[in-house]
């Protein structure tokens, strides 16, 4: 018998944040507060998750600017 885990890494959309200049690719793009949410997994199914990292996320380039917990709570109410 054998038994199949693993991980699994998404980004998960929270609020969008209106367009923005992005530091990075420096368009004006719709940037997005994210946060990257990790999984333990049985055969494929989720067991429990945990969140990794909160973020805002340029849909453009890809790049992420990396937010405190208390950042990311403030920006998420505003």
């Amino acid at each position: 018998m054998f038994i199949l885990y693993g991980t699994r890494r998404k980004i998960k959309i929270d609020r969008s944040l209106g367009n923005r200049v992005c530091p990075n690719c420096h368009h004006t793009v719709e940037q997005s507060l994210a946060r990257e949410k990790a999984a333990a997994t049985i055969f494929f199914i989720p067991v429990f998750g945990w969140t990794t990292k909160r973020m805002i996320y340029c849909p453009c380039c890809g790049t992420a600017k990396m937010l405190s917990r208390s950042e990311y709570k403030e920006m998420k109410k505003a």
